[in-house]
């Protein structure tokens, strides 16, 4: 009895194992990315010269000693840049420009 009760054992463990083996390993790849969002030419224009604006304007302050005052410019009120061939409203320009206007402001003025 000790020799099938032993058999018995080894045998399921070996169906076990080869159950286990028969399966092939394999790697899922994750999913590609998304497509790359492109932003219309208004809103690209309108973040570069903000940015650019905002990091010269925020410099100068940090530099002739005045106080953080991001939206105290003539830069920031006017919203210059804007031409009607960039193919949108002014409203939309004005918006990107402001928003990098500020993170621009910003960066230029903790640099020190």
């Amino acid at each position: 009895m000790r020799y099938t009760t032993a058999g018995l054992l080894t045998l399921s463990a070996l169906a076990l194992l080869a159950g286990c083996a028969s399966r092939p390993a394999y790697y899922v790849a994750p999913p590609s990315p998304a497509a790359a969002y492109a932003e219309p030419p208004l809103i690209q224009t309108g973040h570069q010269n903000g940015f650019a604006d905002g990091l010269s304007i925020g410099e100068r302050d940090r530099i002739e000693g005045h106080s953080y005052r991001p939206t105290n410019g003539d830069r920031y009120a006017n919203t210059p840049g804007y031409y009607p061939q960039l193919g949108g409203p002014f409203w939309q320009y004005q918006s990107a420009y402001r928003d990098a206007y500020m993170r621009g402001y910003h960066k230029g003025y903790s640099r020190g």
